[in-house]
C-alpha cells in the first residue's frame, strides 16, 4: 500500500512540472564533446535525460527513455536526444559507457560524469531520475524518479508535446524571433528576460497575471537585430504565476514567469 500511494504521489507530481523550467548547464561529456542545453533547446531539439547510480535498478527507467528517443529516429531524425549521466558524478566515464553498452544504451547521444549536470536543479533525487526537456522556453514535460514510476508510454508523450510545442513555435516565431528566455525562473526580487532578434522590429513587452491583466510595462520600442536583454524588478510582485507577454510586429509569445520568495 506504501508503494502504491508512494507511486501516485510521483505520478501527481509529474503532471504539475510541465511548467518548470530547465536549468542550463555547459559542460563536455565523455567524449570531450561540449554541450550547452538552452544552446541545444534553443535549436529545436527535445532533450531527454536519465540519471542513473548506475546500478541494476536504474536499468529499466533508463533503458525504457533510451527506446523511446530511438523511435523517433526515422520521424524527426537528430531532433530527439538521449543523455546518460551520473547521478553525482562520481563514476568514471569508462564504466558509465560500460553499463549503458551491456545494458542495451548502444547510442546515447551523449554520456556525462561532470557536476555541472546536476539531477538536484530538478528536485528529489530517485534512481533513476529521468527528464524530457524542450522548446526555447526550455519547458520541462516529464520529470519522473524510480523505474517502477516511469514508462515509456508517458516518456513518448511527453516528448510529442514537446515536439508541438518546438514546431508550433517555430511556425510563429521565425521571422522575428529567434529565442526568448527568462532567467532565473522561478524568480525571487528580479527576473532576466533575453530576446534574440532576427531583425529589428517594433516590440511591446508587459507583465500580465493569470487573469490576462496588464499589471506592468517593461518596454515599447524599436530593437536591434540579436539579443536584448531586460533585467524586471520582481519586488512588488506577489508570490504566484505571471506571464510575460512580448509582442513583436504581428506575432506574440508569452513565457510563464513564476515568483517564490
Amino acid at each position: 500500500m506504501k508503494k502504491l500511494l508512494f507511486l501516485f504521489i510521483i505520478s501527481v507530481f509529474t503532471t504539475a512540472v510541465v511548467s518548470q523550467t530547465a536549468v542550463n548547464f555547459n559542460a563536455n561529456d565523455c567524449s570531450s564533446a561540449n554541450h550547452d542545453l538552452f544552446s541545444e533547446l534553443n535549436s529545436g531539439k527535445v532533450i531527454v535525460i536519465a540519471w542513473v547510480m548506475p546500478c541494476a535498478n536504474c536499468i529499466s527507467g533508463a533503458l525504457a527513455g533510451y527506446t523511446s528517443v530511438q523511435n523517433y529516429a526515422g520521424s524527426n531524425p537528430g531532433q530527439v536526444k538521449f543523455y546518460l549521466a551520473d547521478d553525482v558524478a562520481n563514476t568514471s566515464c569508462a564504466t558509465l559507457q560500460s553499463w549503458a553498452n551491456t545494458n542495451g544504451m548502444t547510442n546515447c547521444d551523449a554520456v556525462f560524469s561532470n557536476t555541472a549536470v546536476n539531477m538536484s536543479a530538478y528536485g528529489a533525487a530517485g534512481m533513476p531520475k529521468l527528464i524530457v526537456v524542450g522548446g526555447s522556453n526550455h519547458a520541462v514535460y516529464y520529470n519522473v524518479n524510480g523505474s517502477g514510476a516511469i514508462t515509456s508510454s508517458d516518456i513518448q508523450s511527453a516528448i510529442n508535446s514537446a515536439l508541438s510545442d518546438v514546431a508550433a513555435g517555430i511556425k510563429e516565431h521565425s521571422e522575428f524571433i529567434s529565442a526568448a528566455n527568462i532567467y532565473p525562473n522561478p524568480s525571487n526580487t528580479s527576473v532576466n528576460f533575453s530576446l534574440n532578434l532576427i531583425k529589428r522590429a517594433n516590440v511591446k513587452i508587459h507583465i500580465q497575471n493569470q487573469l490576462g491583466q496588464k499589471i506592468s510595462e517593461v518596454y515599447n520600442g524599436s530593437l536591434q537585430q540579436g539579443e536584448n536583454m531586460f533585467n524586471i524588478n520582481t519586488t512588488a510582485f506577489n508570490n504566484g504565476t505571471y506571464f510575460i507577454n512580448c509582442t513583436v510586429e504581428e506575432s506574440s509569445k508569452i513565457l510563464k514567469l513564476v515568483i517564490v520568495r
